[in-house]
């Protein structure tokens, strides 16, 4: 009897972490609901006409004084800058005191700047 205990040992040794690892964990359980994955998408905002009175170029944020109110919009590394002035124009080209004319989407709750024109003083 004591002759096979070596033999049983080493195969279980071997079974027994070949069947752990042979299971499979659980499913997460899905977690967004099809209403918040809804409302994440973007959609038309607009425009917003007005004075520039704050930008952070860190963050990326135009506070702007509009017939709106003042309104506070994101940008992302696609927002286009435009004016009439010729050559390429950047964020930095948007300053306190600037006339703007912003198009914007709506995307979870944000203002999010698609086209930002400099319009003349």
């Amino acid at each position: 009897m004591f002759r096979f205990a070596p033999v049983v040992i080493v195969v279980g040794l071997v079974l027994v972490p070949a069947a752990a690892l042979a299971r499979k964990p659980p499913a997460p359980a899905p977690t967004a609901s099809v209403a918040a994955v809804v409302d994440d998408r973007a959609q038309d905002g607009g425009v917003i006409e007005g004075r520039v009175t704050h930008v952070d170029y860190n963050l990326g944020v135009i506070s702007v004084d509009s017939p709106q109110g003042k309104l506070d919009v994101s940008t992302m590394p696609t927002t286009s800058v435009t004016a009439n002035d010729p050559g390429y124009h950047t964020l930095t080209d948007v300053a306190k005191g600037s006339k703007v004319q912003i198009f914007i989407s709506r995307t979870a709750g944000k203002l999010v700047a698609q086209i930002i024109r400099l319009l003349k003083h």
